[in-house]
């Protein structure tokens, strides 16, 4: 896939993959709160997106009751149920579209407690928004604002927090070459899961090594904090961003990268992240199965040992009933041995115990003994020399 157009304002590209991204609940597209001077073309640009297949609906949040958030509620047959607002009738039940909400800053509390659910779970009162529509807000930053309100840790914890600004050069350009839109890249969902997958492994790696990172205090960092569900974010960001082509080790997205991870994160985690995984040792895991590279284990630290085994199972659980699962998993077992003999079982406990929780066990003992006796043999003791041991005890009763 290209990347996206290079003309854009501050955070524009970071936004467009933001709304591209896979959701982790199943939908389409991760809030986005946009924080920018007056006059910097934040809603221009959103409501420049739309088009006949995706419409774009804009809401000025202090203009609006928490009831225009949260449903009306309404007696009915004896029973209260909430009346869906008029501007939801905006958006088909199986179309896409952009739900804009401008001006956040300027939302009292009760309208901001009424938006929580609307943003993350996607529904307005107990009425679900269809799949295809992407959250996006707008607001000023604090020191620009006039009046308002803050924005609570809860709800500024449902977004990635993105500057937006334009550059004097971008306006000069402007002037002379006109505005250039901005349009949604697509991004095909089976392949996203399978990125995002590769990008849990190494954020599990990362957490490995530093376990405080999990949780941030949301007072110490200006928009977006660390926390389990900004930590989903980042990994689904940064699964778009690889397919769209924005390579964690190529320099020139630099940028684009920091601002998704410090948009979720908060800018100190941001760096620690990128940083960690810039510097992965990993070889290619086809590589290893194959036997055509012998992993240097003592070069390799804690962290990277197990989103190596990591990578290796994801491989293997989709081998199950290939014929390549008995020669690919010679290596891994070869290589799980050096672990336990370097004293480095508990790197690889969890990876282990993943892969035991499949029917690999079972189906390499079958297809060992299809192999014949002397294989069989050779199978049975390179497994049984692993789950004999002390620590695995736990192995042996998902076997059972």
């Amino acid at each position: 896939m290209n990347k996206l157009p290079q003309h854009l304002p501050t955070g524009a590209q970071s936004l467009l993959i933001a709304l591209a991204t896979p959701a982790p609940r199943g939908d389409t597209g991760i809030p986005v709160l946009l924080w920018g001077r007056p006059g910097v073309g934040k809603s221009s640009f959103i409501e420049g997106l739309a088009n006949e297949q995706l419409p774009v609906t804009t809401l000025i949040a202090s203009i609006h009751d928490p009831t225009d958030f949260s449903g009306l509620p309404v007696l009915e047959d004896g029973r209260v149920r909430y009346a869906v607002p008029r501007w939801v009738d905006d958006f088909t039940d199986d179309g896409d579209g952009i739900l804009f909400l401008d001006e956040l800053s300027t939302a009292p509390p009760s309208v901001q407690s009424a938006l929580l659910r609307v943003v993350f779970e996607r529904k307005v009162g107990f009425h679900p928004l269809p799949s295809g529509v992407r959250i996006v807000a707008a607001a000023n930053p604090p020191d620009l604002m006039v009046g308002g309100w803050e924005l609570s840790p809860p709800l500024r914890n449902r977004f990635v927090h993105l500057d937006w600004d334009i550059p004097t050069d971008l306006y000069v350009h402007s002037l002379t070459s006109g505005w250039e839109s901005g349009e949604l890249p697509e991004v095909e969902a089976k392949a996203h899961a399978e990125k995002l997958r590769f990008f849990q492994t190494r954020i599990a790696g990362f957490l490995r090594v530093k376990p405080d990172a999990l949780h941030a205090n949301p007072e110490e960092n200006k928009y977006g904090f660390a926390s389990p569900r900004s930590w989903d974010f980042t990994a689904a960001l940064l699964a778009t961003s690889d397919l769209l082509g924005y390579r964690i080790n190529d320099e020139a997205n630099n940028q684009v990268l920091f601002e998704l991870a410090t948009g979720c994160l908060g800018e100190a985690t941001a760096i620690m992240l990128l940083e960690y995984l810039r510097n992965l040792r990993l070889p290619d895991p086809v590589d290893v199965l194959t036997g055509q590279v012998i992993v240097p284990l003592e070069e390799l630290d804690d962290s990277e040992l197990f989103v190596l085994f990591a990578g290796l199972n994801d491989h293997l659980k989709k081998e199950l009933d290939s014929d390549r699962l008995l020669p690919w998993s010679d290596p891994y077992l070869a290589l799980a041995d050096r672990a336990f003999k370097d004293g480095r079982r508990d790197v690889i406990f969890v990876p282990l115990k993943e892969l035991a929780s499949t029917t690999w066990l079972v189906r390499l003992m079958a297809k060992g003994q299809a192999a014949g006796p002397e294989k069989f043999a050779i199978i049975s003791a390179s497994i049984n020399s692993l789950f004999s041991d002390e620590g695995l005890r736990e192995f042996i009763e998902v076997l059972s």
